[in-house]
């Protein structure tokens, strides 16, 4: 009787197993379309063996029946690293060629209207009907023809408004990748936070060694697998199932708490920077940020990984105009703005239309360089003598004039809200002269001195040299030097904001540059301070198109203007030993854009590829298949009715023991 009891455990315990594996399936079933989901597959094992005698080679035992051994929870921790690694570089290529591929559509050349039309005009020859180019041609054939100088007038309006238009939506668009940014780096702390909470919930499940939080770790690898899309992320697991999280090499969530990434946030331009607020002195401004730029970008050094950083480098720090790239250290241009998609097309294109006014102005109001004094009566009765040396003023004697015959000419592209082209001033000796103020822009180079590398004025850059000197007058009306100054000309330095502090280094005075200094832009011909000279639009024959003194027509002029558009002058990058004329600076600027567009698109789409091929490995193990969950549910539906069969079996033969007796 005891055995047959016995035998009745033994097949409910297959029962039993039975209908737990068929749960098992069945929830596999379920969570099929669950992000995440990981199946779960049962393994059987045997009960406990009751021994009942020993023979002269083995003991004698019978069996309790089957039990579920495991629910094996089935991933491959190799591919999870490598997949969310290859998914990491794989965003990164894929956010920066969506910058680019911004930029080559803001140009428009697949779509017919062309930025290229206004400034040389399409195909190999250029349009009559649109460009600047074939205005000033027409304009070289009869320079006193006022429909030729009108329509220069109209193209130069027409240029600056596209001009303009694709470099306030460059700005725009990098604002826009801000909010993204800060999108991202929120999102980052909330799967932090997330992943933390998790890490703790599973802890408290697994601690007794009893169960495993199978849909916790489910939802936690999720979190992981997001989170190495956006940031550079290494990470591992204790024996207690807590995972601890790197990002960029610096703790993100440890075994005690989770450490969120800050935005600090630029006072000038309101871009977002991410860093880290425990590894930061925030009262002195001291940041630690969350990405090193320093270290090249390339697979080798493992720094090509991260949705966020990708944002960061093509958004860049601030817009740029031609001041940034015009006269560069190449080094620093590199490592800075040469690695942002959206600052270097900023630049380039500014660079372009900085170019083209500058040299047209040039050609129609020139200068020179000239030293002389001029005396200044000051209101207590003293004066200073300035001494101007080697600075840059009108060259009267080849400037044009326009039909009024006035001097200075007009210049066509003008800073819009800054002072005049020239300043007029009377030397001591009575003649006049009309100082040309020079555009505030980076007008130093980077020496090495004792051993310490600084920035200091550059005299071949800068507008000369300036000494001020402070007299009065004795009783026998001698002059008595009261103190003098010198440095540098720079008409837009002041107490607040100086551009040079006069150091003494290495036995000797340089004029270092102020790193804290800040361009005035007003004073360049940039795009957001250019306009077209109004007096030209109301009254273009004020053009300069006379010789100045015979007042004859200058044709000459008309075809210096014409040939700048096929002069080589302007260089792509600081540096570079090659130059271009207008038009090939600007084929050269959408070339470099359309190839680094290409390099990428290609990256990107290799490692989708990569990615999706180590995913669907991933998904040969983890994965739920309904045929396979299918068959296993008829497997273990004629266990279970197997069981079934047997329990009745026994059944039926104790109550035939039992009705015996």
């Amino acid at each position: 009787m005891a055995n047959g009891m016995e035998a009745l455990y033994v097949g409910s315990s297959g029962l039993r197993s039975a209908q737990n594996a068929i749960n098992t399936s069945a929830n596999n079933l379920a969570n099929v379309n669950t992000k995440g989901y990981v199946r779960q597959q049962v393994l059987f094992a045997d009960k406990h063996y009751n021994t009942f005698d020993y023979a002269a080679v083995s003991a004698q035992r019978v069996g309790l029946g089957v039990g579920i051994g495991d629910i094996v929870h089935a991933r491959n921790v190799f591919l999870d690293k490598t997949y969310r690694a290859e998914a990491g570089r794989q965003s990164y290529y894929n956010s920066y060629y969506n910058a680019i591929d911004e930029v080559q559509s803001l140009y428009q050349e697949l779509e017919g209207t062309a930025f290229k039309d206004v400034l040389m005009g399409s195909g190999d020859v250029h349009d009559s009907n649109s460009s600047l180019w074939s205005a000033f041609e027409m304009f070289a054939e009869d320079p006193s023809d006022m429909t030729n100088q009108s329509l220069v007038v109209q193209r130069s309006n027409l240029l600056l408004t596209r001009a303009n238009a694709i470099y306030s939506s460059l700005s725009i668009y990098q604002s826009q990748i801000n909010i993204q940014i800060s999108n991202d780096i929120d999102r980052v702390n909330e799967l932090g936070k997330q992943i933390y909470k998790l890490n703790l919930e599973i802890q408290s499940i697994e601690g007794a060694g009893v169960e495993t939080a199978y849909d916790l770790r489910d939802a936690r690898d999720v979190a992981l697998d997001e989170l190495g899309s956006l940031v550079n992320m290494s990470y591992t697991e204790d024996s207690s199932g807590v995972v601890t999280v790197k990002l960029e090499g610096q703790y993100f969530i440890d075994e005690a708490r989770m450490f969120e990434v800050g935005k600090q946030i630029d006072r000038s331009t309101g871009y977002v920077n991410a860093y880290w607020p425990y590894l930061s002195n925030e009262e002195n401004e001291q940041y630690t940020n969350l990405f090193d730029f320093t270290i090249p970008i390339s697979s080798e050094n493992n720094t090509d990984i991260g949705e966020i950083k990708a944002l960061i480098q093509a958004r860049g720090d601030g817009v740029k105009n031609f001041a940034s790239l015009v006269g560069a250290d190449p080094e620093i241009y590199a490592n800075s703005i040469g690695m942002s998609v959206m600052e270097e097309s900023e630049a380039q294109l500014d660079a372009l239309i900085h170019g083209i006014a500058t040299q047209i102005n040039e050609v129609l109001s020139p200068n020179t360089r000239a030293t002389f004094s001029v005396r200044t009566e000051n209101e207590d009765g003293t004066y200073t003598i300035t001494e101007y040396r080697n600075v840059k003023v009108l060259d009267a004697e080849k400037c044009r004039v326009g039909s009024d015959g006035k001097i200075p000419p007009q210049e066509l592209f003008t800073r819009v809200g800054a002072p005049e082209r020239y300043e007029e001033v009377t030397d001591v000796d009575g003649n006049v002269w009309y100082i040309y103020n020079e555009e505030d822009i980076y007008d130093c180079k980077s020496v090495n001195l004792a051993g310490k590398d600084y920035r200091i004025w550059d005299e071949t850059k800068g507008n000369g040299f300036v000494v001020k000197t402070d007299y009065s007058e004795d009783a026998n009306g001698n002059a008595v030097m009261l103190r003098s100054e010198e440095g540098p000309y720079e008409q837009w330095t002041t107490k607040e904001n100086q551009k040079y502090h006069k150091q003494f280094i290495s036995g000797k005075f340089y004029y270092v540059f102020n790193e804290d200094y800040s361009l005035d832009t007003s004073t360049q011909y940039t795009l957001k301070s250019l306009g077209v000279s109004d007096v030209l639009e109301n009254q273009p024959d004020r053009f300069p198109h006379l010789v100045r003194e015979t007042r004859e027509v200058d044709y000459g002029m008309g075809a210096e203007l014409s040939d700048l558009w096929t002069t080589k002058s302007l260089k792509i990058y600081p540096g570079s030993a090659a130059t271009f004329s207008f038009s090939e600076y600007y084929t050269e600027m959408i070339g470099g854009i359309a190839t680094a567009g290409s390099n990428y698109e290609s990256r990107s789409t290799t490692l989708e590829s990569s990615v999706n091929a180590i995913d669907n490995q991933r998904l040969q193990i983890t994965g739920v298949s309904t045929d396979e969950e299918l068959a296993n549910m008829i497997r273990f539906q004629n266990a279970y009715n197997a069981a079934s069969r047997y329990i009745q079996t026994v059944s039926d033969m104790i109550e035939l023991l039992v009705t015996g007796l």
